[in-house]
């Protein structure tokens, strides 16, 4: 508000009771009140604007690791995709291999049971024809060695034989002809007897002689015990080893079948054991791909998700840093305006409280004017604030909440040497931890040296099994977490927007009770002025208007001089009286205009709320789309973990002594390969920070000014 007093004495006594309450003294009251009031309402904003700067920081803090949080979750799903469809590769090509080996394998059967079969009908065939030839063979042996009946008995009963000999050797003669275009034959006899053979199966009564009816009388009697050719004997020798040239073929064919039979089914066997083999792998092949495949889109769905979720608390970062701002300018405007306000009630007081002031109204006549100006006063910042803006900056580059919380300190009002104690003491922490880190990568890589050499010795199914367990106890504590996680941040934008709403309707109930104590002042005050101006109006004597300024003279004698009197009619204290209403009418006026400020100020802070509360929504909205997904896929997995142990607990009856030591190891040292270094790297950088600070701090400590951080 903005006041300042203009005195212009006019001749004549000030006419005023000692004990009566003036018009200034009324005024001097109110202003004091309004004094009172205003402070007391800075004392409200300030716990207000606190809790709302407090609100901001955590806010901004932990939308700033939420975010960076989740960008690092992008990234690792991004590898985790990345390295899945390689892996989703890698178990295609071998699929394929595997389906072209399947195929392979049962030609190579097919090829093995063709062959088979064809050699099979050919022994057979063979078979038949050699057991047909043999038959022959010795069929024609019986009949030639029979013709030694031929040597006895009666001329009827030799006329008899005879002419059945006759019809059994024409019986042979086309079964040793067989015999003879017989392969056997050829690589068995000499070139001689074949052609023997082949005589005796042109003229076989040649070689056995002849028995038929057509013998003369004077043959049987020069020979009575027949004819016979001295070539039987031989011809019965070469039937003889015909015969056995036959069977030793035969048996030596049946020999071979056996074998080929025989290394037929171990090769079946072998290619059948193979098929088996080959299934198996691609049956846990199509599964591996499978799994990997339903994780990468899984992966794929928590990175949109996520993307989804950095994008909302993004927007809704960017929101509030701009509110927070706008509240802090505004706050800062405001403490200047009531500090101006305040100076200049406390020096409208002090002036008109003095004594000289009191002095000069008591024994003089005044005129009373009243203009309006602007106090204002800009506070300058502490060191304090200093040292924690510094620290807040390194903070944020750094990505340190170990020097956000030394900012807190710092805004809290602790010592600088205390705080300094605390950037060394976390710098000492820091570098502890980076031992431990060391000292654990060191032990994990023994560890699992060793362990690979007693997984050497562990059946490979059993391993595998355990291996996808323990990997899957830890995705699956991963999502359980993942949902805690979320679960807690769904928390906390529910008692974000709670805190908002909180604070939106503190701020509209100030507003309310604000305004309610600005028109109660303006009614006050239009009373006043109505009480004061009554007699002037009611004697139609019109008051002085405010004087601006005092006229211009080119000299003194141009002015006129002051007279005890003014040579009108007495119209009271008109000087005083327009004065104090004047006033009242400028705080009437502020009021008002207060009111009207206070309406859009309000109009405002709801518009940002709404904006606020919207993005909370939408990084809600999502958070809870988020979490409904990793519990589908937490689900998913437990049924998983549920089939892999059953098959495990099959597995472990012979493997009872087994321990899963790879799953623990995996567990307790993963991190080295994917974090030792960016652990290490950014510790480098949070110890950089620390001592960049603690050189800050020292610095404005010490009374000096701090060089500027990079």
């Amino acid at each position: 508000m903005q006041l300042f007093l203009v005195l212009a004495f006019c001749s004549g006594p000030l006419a005023l009771a000692t004990d009566a309450k003036t018009p200034m003294d009324q005024t001097v009251q109110l202003i004091e009140s309004l004094v009172k009031q205003v402070e007391r309402d800075g004392e409200t904003e300030q716990a207000s604007f606190d809790e709302y700067s407090c609100w901001c920081e955590k806010t901004l803090e932990r939308k700033a690791n939420d975010i960076s949080s989740g960008k690092e979750l992008i990234d690792e799903m991004d590898t985790l995709v990345k390295k899945l469809e390689g892996e989703i590769g890698s178990h295609t090509a071998e699929i394929d291999k595997l389906n072209k080996d399947i195929a392979k394998n049962a030609q190579t059967q097919q090829d093995a049971t063709d062959l088979r079969m064809k050699e099979r009908n050919e022994y057979m065939s063979d078979r038949t024809e050699s057991e047909q030839c043999i038959g022959a063979l010795e069929a024609a042996i019986k009949v030639i060695s029979g013709d030694a009946s031929f040597k006895h008995g009666s001329l009827a009963k030799t006329f008899l034989q005879g002419s059945m000999h006759e019809a059994e050797l024409l019986s042979i003669v086309a079964g040793v002809r067989r015999a003879l275009s017989h392969k056997v034959t050829k690589q068995s006899m000499s070139s001689a007897d074949i052609d023997v053979m082949r005589d005796f199966v042109t003229k076989p009564d040649d070689f056995v002689g002849k028995a038929s009816n057509a013998m003369s009388a004077a043959q049987i009697g020069q020979n009575p015990f027949g004819d016979y050719a001295p070539q039987s004997t031989r011809i019965q020798g070469i039937l003889k080893g015909m015969y056995d040239a036959f069977t030793a073929d035969l048996e030596k064919d049946n020999a071979d079948e056996a074998d080929k039979q025989k290394s037929f089914q171990e090769l079946m066997a072998t290619t059948r054991q193979e098929m088996s083999t080959l299934k198996a792998t691609l049956e846990k092949q199509e599964t591996d791909k499978a799994s990997k495949t339903k994780k990468s889109t899984d992966s794929q769905v928590l990175r949109d998700d996520t993307f989804a979720d950095v994008k909302a608390d993004g927007a809704f970062f960017e929101e509030t840093k701009l509110a927070c701002k706008t509240k802090a300018t505004e706050w800062s405007v405001r403490t200047r305006l009531r500090t101006e306000e305040l100076n200049g009630m406390q020096e409208a007081i002090r002036i008109l409280s003095s004594t000289g002031a009191k002095a000069v109204f008591k024994n003089s006549t005044t005129t009373f004017l009243q203009l309006a100006s602007v106090h204002k006063h800009t506070q300058s910042s502490s060191d304090r604030t200093k040292a924690y803006d510094k620290l807040r900056e390194l903070a944020a580059n750094y990505k340190s909440r170990g020097m956000a919380k030394i900012a807190m300190e710092v805004k809290s009002g602790g010592p600088f040497d205390k705080v300094i104690v605390m950037v060394d003491e976390m710098i000492a922490l820091l570098r502890k931890e980076e031992q431990e880190d060391i000292e654990h990568r060191d032990r994990c890589e023994n560890s699992l040296n060793d362990n690979d050499n007693e997984r050497g010795d562990l059946e490979h199914e059993l391993s595998k099994t355990q291996k996808s367990l323990a990997r899957m106890g830890r995705e699956k504590t991963d999502l359980e977490d993942n949902i805690k996680k979320l679960e807690g941040e769904i928390s906390d934008t529910r008692d974000d927007q709670s805190a908002l709403l909180k604070m939106r309707n503190e701020e509209e109930a100030d507003f309310r009770q604000a305004l309610k104590d600005d028109m109660d002042a303006a009614a006050l005050l239009k009373q006043a002025i109505g009480a004061l101006s009554k007699f002037y109006k009611k004697n139609k004597i019109p008051l002085p208007q405010l004087i601006q300024q005092d006229p211009e003279y080119k000299n003194d004698a141009d002015k006129a001089p002051e007279t005890s009197w003014s040579g009108s009619d007495y119209g009271g204290r008109q000087s005083e009286s327009g004065g104090i209403i004047a006033i009242l009418e400028m705080l009437v006026e502020d009021t008002e205009k207060e009111i009207k400020e206070n309406r859009a100020d309000d109009a405002d802070a709801q518009e940002k709320y709404m904006k606020q509360n919207d993005a909370l929504q939408a990084t809600l909205d999502s958070q809870q789309e988020t979490k409904a997904s990793v519990e589908g896929q937490l689900g998913d997995l437990k049924e998983k973990i549920a089939d892999y142990e059953a098959y495990e607990d099959e597995k472990t009856k012979d493997q009872a002594a087994a321990k899963d030591t790879a799953g623990s190891l995996a567990t307790d040292c993963n991190w080295v390969k994917t974090h030792f270094d960016s652990r290490r790297e950014k510790r480098k950088i949070e110890m950089q920070g620390l001592v960049d600070a603690k050189g800050f701090l020292a610095g404005v400590a010490a009374g000096n000014d701090p060089l500027p951080l990079a």
